[in-house]
């Protein structure tokens, strides 16, 4: 019986301790599905870290599109569905701008549904290298889990 406890402990402790070192941070904002919530403070390293693949049943997929256009270089972050839809609360995203300037925005699930394919933030990137980064809420895991983290060059259209 102690093992057990014991056991159940160590399992909640470890997730209590992963769960603290993914938070997006209090970004604020609307509740909106692919809304802008506007821009923060400014960061000058723009490198990617660690992502968290979330366990099987739990899956979530997103999209990014940057725009080929340079007088407006929008990134485009989209849902595209996973076996963890209906665990899923919200999507936070943030784009670090090759220039410094941070834009943040979320897709939150509507009282009673959930987040569906399809659904989008739109963020302002650059000409540059832009960082993006999401991280999903899934109450059923007890936490915030970064699942994207990467760099997207502007590929201007030819």
């Amino acid at each position: 019986m102690a093992r057990k406890f014991a056991a159940v402990l160590i399992l909640l402790l470890a997730l209590a301790l992963g769960a603290g070192c993914s938070a997006p941070g209090s970004g604020g904002g609307s509740q909106g599905t692919g809304t802008r919530t506007g821009q923060q403070g400014s960061t000058s390293d723009i490198s990617p870290g660690p992502v968290v693949t979330l366990p099987p049943g739990y899956e979530a997929e997103v999209q990014v599109n940057k725009n080929t256009i340079a007088t407006n270089p929008y990134i485009d972050v989209i849902y595209r569905g996973g076996k963890g839809q209906i665990f899923l609360q919200k999507m936070f995203v943030q784009v670090q701008t090759s220039e410094g300037k941070v834009e943040t925005g979320e897709l939150v699930r509507p009282e009673g549904g959930q987040i569906s394919v399809g659904d989008k933030v739109r963020l302002m990137g650059t000409t540059g290298t832009d960082r993006v980064i999401v991280t999903a809420t899934v109450p059923a895991l007890n936490g915030d889990f970064k699942i994207l983290d990467e760099l997207y060059p502007f590929k201007p259209r030819l």
